[in-house]
């Protein structure tokens, strides 16, 4: 094989010289950097409220699931109404919340009925911008460019992992989470003036069915495609077992077993997005030349190696190589999931399909928390982590046995 024909770095952000795909990308970067200076603020506060691993499960299922339940009339707005429309609603709506988040801290209100009320709110709202938000990547830029945006949208995602936990720890310790909370309120209109200089885009999908009607379509359409449904039981497997990671188990381990403080937990939450976005480069390159069963279920299967490293220790710094691993382990298995059933899906049913995956990862997350965050204060979040990781090798073998990773390899449906 010559040389040229090798993929390269450059080629691993290709998708950066569209200009429209451009500017949202580093929007969407700022939004994402202060989402996770609340997602860092709202178990930090339940847990200083509480002292309870339930409250903050609790608190992760009460936004996770209205995201959940949202997706029979969210997908189908997604392909009927202008995703630029949604997403300019949902953004400003998302923004208010965020700063009612921090008016309640700073009131003095530690009632945690209050914020998991605001919890609530917030999570339906985002059930509805994150279908528009997945599918509205495809039309900035052309099909060849697809995969290279997707994993570019979740590179920068992991990046504002990696940078907002560090941020958001020395927000918190230094100037309280009313103010992570108002990070991310500013965040969302950073996204909101820079989507009035994006194209409008045109509805793909039917008005004359029912929003229900027409996501039933979508089920019967990603049921009869494997490969589909296998991306489906991959997400419900990540979310139950890996997706609680960073929004339970992590301020269970700073608090009990490594007694760190506020900017080491955010260093450790930041561990998780650095290893997605140091393996980005190589996904959104030579990983697209591998096939996609392989690069699913070595992500799953590493996901378990990472808790189980983590869950082993009471050395700090072997838990921040274990979420490392695990954060390197869900960019691979996140990007390979989210690109192969774009690639898959009819242009008109992107966002009806796009927002079933995303109801089973929403989900299983929170049905995770509300089951492991008890289990975590009964038996310590070591020994639960630890099972999450073997169920997780364990489901990484039984892609492979039953054939269903192979079906990841056609992508011409």
């Amino acid at each position: 094989m010559s040389g040229s024909t090798k993929p390269k770095l450059r080629d691993s952000v290709v998708a950066l010289k569209i200009p429209e795909f451009r500017r949202f990308f580093f929007a969407a970067l700022a939004s994402s950097s202060g989402s996770w200076l609340q997602g860092l603020a709202s178990p930090f506060v339940m847990f200083k409220i509480t002292e309870s691993g339930a409250w903050v499960g609790a608190s992760v299922f009460a936004i996770m699931l209205p995201m959940a339940t949202m997706g029979p009339l969210a997908g189908p707005l997604a392909d009927r109404m202008s995703r630029r429309r949604i997403l300019l609603v949902t953004q400003t709506l998302l923004s208010m919340l965020a700063f009612a988040f921090a008016l309640l801290w700073w009131s003095g209100q530690r009632n945690p009925w209050l914020y998991v009320g605001l919890m609530v709110g917030y999570g339906t709202v985002n059930g509805f911008n994150m279908p528009a938000w997945q599918a509205y990547v495809s039309d900035l830029v052309p099909r060849e460019l697809l995969t290279n945006a997707i994993t570019l949208n979740s590179a920068q995602f992991n990046a504002a992992r990696a940078l907002g936990p560090s941020v958001g720890g020395l927000v918190l310790a230094f100037l309280g989470p009313g103010w992570a909370f108002f990070g991310n309120s500013v965040s969302f209109l950073i996204v909101v003036l820079v989507l009035t200089t994006l194209p409008a885009t045109v509805p793909s999908g039917s008005r004359s069915e029912s929003p229900l009607r027409q996501f039933a379509q979508g089920w019967r359409y990603a049921r009869s495609h494997r490969g589909i449904t296998t991306a489906y039981i991959a997400a419900g497997v990540v979310g139950m077992l890996g997706g609680t990671l960073a929004q339970v188990h992590l301020v269970l381990f700073a608090e009990r077993v490594f007694m760190v403080d506020e900017f080491q937990f955010g260093m450790l939450v930041s561990a998780f997005g650095l290893g997605a976005i140091t393996l980005t480069p190589w996904l959104a390159s030579v990983g697209t030349t591998l096939r996609k069963s392989r690069l699913l279920v070595t992500g799953i299967a590493m996901y378990g190696v990472g808790e189980l490293v983590l869950s082993a220790t009471e050395i700090y710094a072997v838990g921040l190589l274990g979420v490392f691993i695990a954060g390197a382990a869900h960019m691979t298995m996140a990007t390979t999931t989210n690109s192969t059933v774009q690639l898959m899906v009819d242009e008109s049913m992107r966002g009806r399909v796009m927002s079933l995956y995303l109801v089973v990862f929403t989900l299983t997350m929170p049905l995770g928390a509300v089951i492991e965050g008890p289990l975590a204060d009964e038996f310590g979040p070591r020994i639960v982590v630890a099972t999450m990781g073997v169920l997780l090798l364990l489901s990484a073998a039984g892609l492979v046995v039953s054939g269903r990773a192979k079906s990841f390899d056609q992508l011409t449906i």
